[in-house]
Parts: C-alpha cells; sequence; structure tokens
C-alpha cells in the first residue's frame, strides 16, 4: 500500500531510502453497538514502556518522534477496513520505517469533549511487535480496549477532587461538559472551624490535567514548608486544561467557548461555598509556568479587579510582535524568516535548535481530524482555538496555512484583542489603579520556546505606564530555560508574597 501525507517544506525525510513495505494494514472493532467516527490512528515506535498510542505527538523533532499515521472514519460499522492513512508523521511513508524491531498500536479517538488521545471512549488494540526486514509485511488490529469512564481520585485528608456539569459550557456546546478541579487545604484545617483563607488558583502547563495536584504530596520540600506551623495557611485549587480543543486556556473564546464564566458563575462559587476559600478579591491570586503563565498573567489584566496578584513563569507571549520568533504584524510567512531561514520552535538552553515551527504543525495537521493542525488540540492549534474565530463547521480559521506558512493579514486582524501587551496600552487609564503591584514575572532568558522577546515588550510598556507606575516585578533567570524553577520559586515563594498581600487589605 503506498501512503502520501502533506511534507510542508520539510524535504530531508522525503530523501530517506524506501526500507520495506507494510501492506495490507487492517483494523476491526469487534461487538460493535453502533457507528463510529473519529480519528483512527496507527504508531510505531521503538520505546517499550508504554503502550505506543502514548506517544503519539509527543516528541516533534523528527529524529526522535514515533512515527504514526491517521486518518479520518465516519460511520464507521466496526467491520475489518483496510486502514488507507491520509496523514502522517514524521514519515511519508511507512516504506520508510527502518529496518528492526517495531512496537505497534491501533487507536480510534472518537471523544470529542477531550482532547487528549487517552480519554474516555477511546477505543485501541493491544500492542504488537512486529519485525521490518526486506520482505513485506502485514498487520491486523482488533480494538478489543477501551479508555474507561473518567472517575476522580480518592479524597486525602487535605487533597480534595471535584466535578461539576457548566451549564454554560454545556450549552455552547450541545452536550454535557464538565469542569474539574483539585483543593489542596491546610494540614490543620478542621471542618468545624468558619475560618476561610487565601485562594491561590493554580494554572498548569499545555493540557494539564487537575490530578497534578497529587505530585505536591510526593514533594518532600513542598510539604515540610506545607506542614510547618509557621506557614501562613492558604487553599490551593489545581484547575483542569482539558477541553475539546486542546487546553481551554480558561478563557471566553469564540472558538472554545465560556470558560472563565464558566469559572467566575459556576466553579468558583461552587468551591468557595464547599471549602474554607475566602472568596473576595483581596485574598483570590493566580499562578502558573507556560501556558499557565499565560493565563495567570491574562487573568489578572483582564479582569483586574477579581484577583489579588498573579505569579507567572515562563508565559505564553503576551505580544503578538513576538509569537514566539513570529512577528504577526510584520512578517508574510511563518515558518521562514525575511532571510529565507527555517524558523526554530524550540531550542536547547544552548541555542541549539530542537525542530522547526513547520515540523510542529506538520505533526499537529497529522494528528487534527480533517488533517488540520488548529483541530491537533495541541500548542498551535490550541492557540487558534483560544485567539481565533470560528469558520462554518465551528472550527477556528488558521492563522497561516499549514503547507506554506503563509500569515493570513485578517485572521491576524481578529487576534488583536488578545494582544496583552496592547491591551495595557490601550487600557492602562481604566485598568492600572486596579493592577498597580499585582504582576510577577519570571522568565529565563533562554526560554525553550523563544518566549522571552514577548515579555521584554510587555516589560518595556509596563515600565513607562504613569498614573499609576504598574510596579510590575520581573525576575530574569540568566541562561535559564522554560519553567523549572523549582519547587522555592513555583510555590513556596509565591505563597509567602500572597500571604503578606492579603493581609494588607
Amino acid at each position: 500500500m503506498r501512503l502520501s501525507v502533506i511534507a510542508a517544506g520539510i524535504s530531508c525525510i522525503a530523501s530517506l531510502p524506501l526500507q520495506a513495505e507494510v501492506e495490507n494494514i487492517t483494523i476491526s472493532l469487534p461487538n460493535a453497538e453502533s457507528s463510529y467516527s473519529g480519528r483512527l490512528f496507527v504508531v510505531f515506535t521503538k520505546n517499550t514502556q508504554a503502550d505506543p498510542r502514548l506517544s503519539i505527538g509527543d516528541e516533534v523533532a523528527p529524529s526522535n518522534a514515533s512515527p504514526f499515521f491517521a486518518v479520518d472514519i465516519n460511520n464507521w460499522s466496526g467491520e475489518a477496513v483496510e486502514f488507507e492513512p491520509s496523514a502522517g508523521f514524521p514519515l511519508l511513508s511507512i516504506s520508510q520505517l527502518e529496518q528492526g524491531e517495531w512496537q505497534v498500536q491501533a487507536l480510534l479517538d472518537q471523544n470529542k469533549v477531550l482532547s487528549d488521545l487517552d480519554s474516555p471512549g477511546n477505543y485501541y488494540s493491544l500492542p504488537q511487535t512486529l519485525q521490518i526486514n526486506s520482505k513485506s509485511s502485514s498487520l491486523n488490529f482488533t480494538l478489543t480496549e477501551n479508555v474507561k469512564d473518567e472517575g476522580l481520585p480518592n479524597d486525602t485528608a487535605i487533597l480534595k477532587y471535584v466535578q461539576i456539569r457548566s451549564d454554560l459550557l454545556s450549552e455552547f456546546y450541545g452536550e454535557d461538559i464538565y469542569l474539574r478541579a483539585s483543593v489542596l487545604l491546610p494540614p490543620n484545617h478542621s471542618e468545624d472551624s468558619n475560618e476561610r483563607y487565601p485562594v491561590l488558583y493554580q494554572i498548569a502547563g499545555l493540557n494539564g490535567r487537575f490530578t497534578r495536584s497529587q505530585n505536591l504530596l510526593a514533594d518532600r520540600e513542598f510539604m515540610d514548608y506545607w506542614q510547618d506551623a509557621s506557614t501562613p495557611p492558604a487553599v490551593i485549587v489545581f484547575l483542569d486544561g482539558e477541553s475539546p480543543y486542546g487546553d481551554s486556556y480558561q478563557m471566553n473564546s469564540a472558538v472554545s467557548g465560556p470558560y472563565a464564566n464558566a469559572n467566575f458563575f459556576e466553579l468558583f462559587p461552587y468551591l468557595a461555598e464547599r471549602f474554607p476559600i475566602d472568596d473576595v478579591p483581596t485574598s483570590r491570586f493566580v499562578t502558573g509556568c507556560s501556558t499557565g503563565g499565560w493565563v495567570s498573567m491574562a487573568l489578572q489584566i483582564l479582569y483586574p479587579d477579581y484577583f489579588n496578584g498573579a505569579y507567572s513563569l515562563s508565559p505564553d507571549s503576551p505580544s503578538f510582535r513576538a509569537f514566539q520568533l513570529v512577528n504577526l504584524y510584520n512578517d508574510d510567512n511563518a515558518f521562514l524568516s525575511a532571510s529565507g531561514m527555517t524558523r526554530p520552535s524550540a531550542r536547547s538552553t544552548n541555542g541549539d535548535p530542537r525542530f522547526s515551527i513547520a515540523d510542529e504543525i506538520r505533526m499537529e495537521a497529522a494528528m487534527g481530524s480533517g488533517g488540520n493542525y488548529v483541530t491537533s488540540g495541541k500548542q498551535w492549534g490550541t492557540w487558534n482555538a483560544v485567539y481565533g474565530q470560528p469558520d462554518d463547521q465551528g472550527n477556528p480559521i488558521p492563522i497561516w496555512n499549514q503547507q506554506t506558512g503563509e500569515i493570513n493579514p485578517a485572521v491576524v486582524a481578529s487576534w488583536r484583542p488578545w494582544d496583552l501587551d496592547f491591551y495595557v496600552k490601550e487600557n492602562w487609564s481604566s485598568i492600572g489603579s486596579d493592577l498597580t503591584g499585582k504582576l510577577h514575572f519570571w522568565m529565563g532568558d533562554m526560554d525553550n520556546y523563544y518566549l522571552t522577546n514577548g515579555l521584554r515588550f510587555l516589560e518595556e510598556t509596563l515600565n513607562v505606564m504613569e498614573a499609576p507606575a504598574s510596579n510590575t516585578q520581573f525576575n530574569w533567570l540568566p541562561n535559564h530555560g522554560h519553567c523549572g524553577f523549582g519547587t522555592q520559586v513555583h510555590y513556596i515563594d509565591v505563597l509567602n508574597d500572597l500571604a503578606i498581600r492579603a493581609a494588607k487589605r
């Protein structure tokens, strides 16, 4: 079987020598009770430590990525079908797989309300071992396994889990959408007490789940601090990042829905009623790194009187003059610089590029329904969903062409309200008095995703604001990359500072 996919300008892979042909790939779903629609994947990996399906999209660098291939399937009865992919990454053809032993697996992604491929209702086969040699091979997959319904973990004495149906989001999508969170309580809080504490809303990196709070229970440095009698008590709420289009960014979006309103009018009041949260503006704070860095910054800027401080680490760029390395206002192409050089999307802290924007877009296009990167649920797709406007199918209109990288100026204009740097400049007279002293930033000057430049633009803007002065705190860490500032910065410094701010009311 001959496979072909969009190359998106990556010619080096196409030049690889042909190794072997894998023919007659068939997939079936036994005992089907209805028809199925979704995206069908077959993935090959050398990793024997986990199911191959869990490696789809985990690595972008073509030399390290697990090859996968995909196609949309509609109203499938479950009977055996020949797998004829329309997209793949990083290879253009299965025939380009290296000879040797591979672990292979098939997956049907049919969950439309969670972007994670490992979401309830998705079907997959058991892994197989395939030996590729000079002879042709065949594969037969039976989707016998199903990702089970998502349940809440068991509560502990200080860590609680919640899930509520959002009426606002369910109305937007026309099906049930749930909000999830975990809540870390002060260790000495008694349920019989009427005492209320400041609340810190913690936002994850891209697509981070509410269960990440469990990591803190195993963090000895944090737990020593949290359980110390001298630590000012607070409540930490860990919000969930998942949505149908990837990370919701906790924003009100024309494409991904009214997540900010769902938080403010549904989840936050529910949490304040159930847990010992001092639900007043002077006691509300927000923090996060990467995606969480942008969200915490944006929530404080867009809702300046709702929160009393934002602690933003390695945030996505607040300025579209530096959308990573792309200037959306002046550049014509996202994949190539004005000098014709391929634009990287990631680097090591020594400056060595790891993969290009074109690589990342091609991977996301292979993952997304319809072969479109904006529906991938990954980083560039998520940004298009949060900032963009919907097409006639409800999907975001792409900011650039996924084959060529050509930027669409009309879409750029529609994104402009999300340029936080411009927003601050244009609205300081009305928001400045509620923002002064509330913004705190940490950024490595060798951020792995080229996010340093965008925050520099916001620093320049805030440093010249008057009546009032912004009094913003910028912490620049030499030779430091993306996030990874340690427990002291991520949590302890933040909690100590918010305790001081909350006490000044």
